[in-house]
């Protein structure tokens, strides 16, 4: 089931656990590549009631493909049953929040992916930028990373350049100085 949020455009997705009604999504929607945001769970009763507990533990283990990372949940300013935990998240694509802990007497161990019938999935921010747009840092991240190694060896190739400039200095200096010492001795037999 979906929650839409009156006065914002927002989607949540509503999942029974037990005696508890959880509403997980985005803080920010649309979520965007590279902006800071927050994943939300607020805990209601059966009723949809927000529930609080000054004890309870959650967290969140946010994946992204093959990464993923967890994160604590932690107790909204006087905003009861509602948990946050902060994220920037930096490629556009799909998001899957598995929340666990315990809430009062209960057990929590849920998870929930975005699409289309759950909440939106994190857009590119290209797609709202005008008049021009511009690179993400997820693009200018992927472009160092393939700039990278052309950079090492320009700076290889710089390395051995000032080696080969230090030895041809040294090799000038020698070859003066025996021109050098040529002369002197021809001055030298000639006076």
């Amino acid at each position: 089931m979906i929650l839409a949020c009156s006065g914002v455009t927002c989607a949540r997705e509503k999942i029974t656990a037990g005696a508890l009604q959880l509403t997980v999504g985005w803080g920010e929607e649309p979520a965007s590549a590279g902006s800071r945001n927050s994943i939300n769970v607020d805990v209601a009763d059966a009723s949809g009631a927000p529930l609080a507990d000054p004890g309870a533990r959650l967290s969140v283990e946010v994946s992204f493909g093959e990464r993923r990372v967890t994160l604590p949940l932690l107790p909204a300013d006087r905003q009861p049953g509602r948990f946050r935990a902060g994220i920037v998240p930096t490629r556009a694509g799909t998001y899957a929040f598995h929340v666990t802990g315990s809430f009062k007497t209960d057990s929590i161990d849920i998870t929930s992916a975005c699409s289309e019938k759950t909440f939106p999935c994190v857009t590119d921010p290209a797609d709202m930028q005008f008049p021009e747009k511009d690179s993400s840092p997820a693009q200018l991240a992927d472009w160092t990373a393939r700039a990278q190694p052309r950079i090492d060896q320009a700076l290889d190739d710089a390395a051995e350049a000032r080696r080969l400039s230090f030895a041809s200095l040294a090799l000038a200096v020698v070859a003066l100085g025996a021109a050098l010492a040529r002369r002197s001795r021809r001055s030298r037999k000639s006076g």
